[in-house]
């Protein structure tokens, strides 16, 4: 990502230099983060609105709409202990058993969570902070095969949230 204002560059290299911190879990190894997306809709923009004096074409790009994705998914070292294992724990203590059924503690789970992209000198460059995150589905260890050889074995959690705020 490359940001331009006047005559300062602003660099920041979110392929490389990034951290999600959930309530409790600050040491995970992630190997990539997707999400949040906002897109917002341009109206009008495209085609004139009409012809004023010396046939000059007025136009007119209003705001139509925005759409919001409000999931995240963290791809991570797998593992059963430490935060791997908070992470699994909190995905359980939200979702019903699947054959028993039963209440959850869903609602008393959600928690909190910031997504930190660092600059090129490891400063931190920007933040968003996520309210309500819930955990919406995990895959663990999606293969375990012999061509997989040598590779790490790797979990994915969807989250949800609520609301995002960028702090920097």
């Amino acid at each position: 990502m490359r940001v331009s204002w006047e005559d300062e560059v602003v660099q920041y290299l979110t392929n490389s230099s990034f951290y999600f911190e959930i309530d409790g879990v600050t040491g995970l190894a992630l190997k990539s983060s997707s999400g949040p997306e906002i897109e917002m809709e341009v109206a009008g923009g495209d085609t004139a609105i009409g012809v004023t004096k010396d046939a000059k074409t007025q136009t007119q790009a209003t705001i139509g709409g925005v759409k919001y994705n409000s999931t995240i998914s963290l791809k991570y070292v797998a593992g059963n202990e430490g935060d791997q294992k908070k992470l699994y724990d909190w995905y359980n203590d939200c979702h019903r058993d699947t054959f028993s059924g039963g209440s959850s503690k869903a609602m008393d789970s959600r928690k909190t969570g910031s997504l930190v992209v660092y600059d090129p000198n490891g400063a931190e460059a920007m933040r968003f902070n996520f309210t309500d995150l819930f955990p919406g589905s995990a895959t663990q260890i999606s293969s375990l095969s012999v061509d997989s050889a040598g590779q790490l074995a790797e979990d994915t959690l969807e989250l949800y949230f609520t609301k995002v705020t960028r702090e920097k």
